[in-house]
């Protein structure tokens, strides 16, 4: 055979190997075929997220809620504490109705449906930015001026308890019409520094 065409055999054998080492890197490669990684991930069916009508997180709290948290230290190890069930009472108030671009409502917490057994927690004075693109919160708690905020982009709200000798902060996320995820993170020179997360769902 001449040594042109053991040259031509060579190049083609070299060909073909580049070829399959190129095909396999491709197979591992972590931006390897955008298009494909794409389809993979349309054939998993995503979650719809509950959307508030309107966006109206004043009327979707209203009702009697039932709160189940697990209690954990907040440091170490975040070692188990208690569990805790609570029912959180949130109420229509007119009291306060001097002020057109505002609505009130009236949290309050006990251990029972009974209304005899709730127990007073605050007034909570709602403000709807235009579109209802987001709810301003704001109430007293222990003479103590709080704020919050509650964003429909994310279906979450932010409570902030800002006192002397503690910190306190609350998270709701929205589920879905009768379901909101909890997180608290409260630290209190009183007490275990605790997190606090669990569910809180509509009666």
């Amino acid at each position: 055979m001449s040594n042109d065409k053991k040259d031509l055999i060579g190049c083609s054998i070299c060909q073909k190997r580049v070829t399959l080492h190129m095909l396999l890197l491709n197979a591992n490669s972590p931006i390897r075929g955008s298009n494909d990684q794409g389809k993979d991930k349309d054939e998993v069916p995503k979650p719809l997220r509950y959307q508030i009508p309107d966006n109206d997180f004043y009327t979707y709290l209203l009702g009697t809620w039932k709160r189940n948290l697990e209690w954990k230290e907040f440091g170490g190890l975040f070692p188990h504490i208690r569990t805790s069930n609570t029912v959180v009472m949130i109420e229509e108030s007119t009291n306060f109705n001097s002020d057109p671009s505002s609505r009130f409502l009236k949290w309050s917490f006990g251990k029972s449906l009974s209304k005899n057994e709730m127990r007073f927690g605050y007034l909570m004075k709602m403000v709807s930015a235009p579109k209802n693109i987001e709810t301003y919160l704001e109430w007293t708690y222990i003479g103590t001026l709080c704020h919050g905020k509650y964003l429909p982009a994310t279906n979450c709200a932010v409570l902030n308890f800002f006192q002397p000798l503690s910190t306190v902060l609350v998270t709701y996320r929205v589920v879905d019409e009768n379901t909101m995820s909890v997180c608290v993170v409260e630290v209190d020179e009183k007490q275990t520094p605790s997190i606090q997360f669990g569910n809180i769902f509509c009666k």
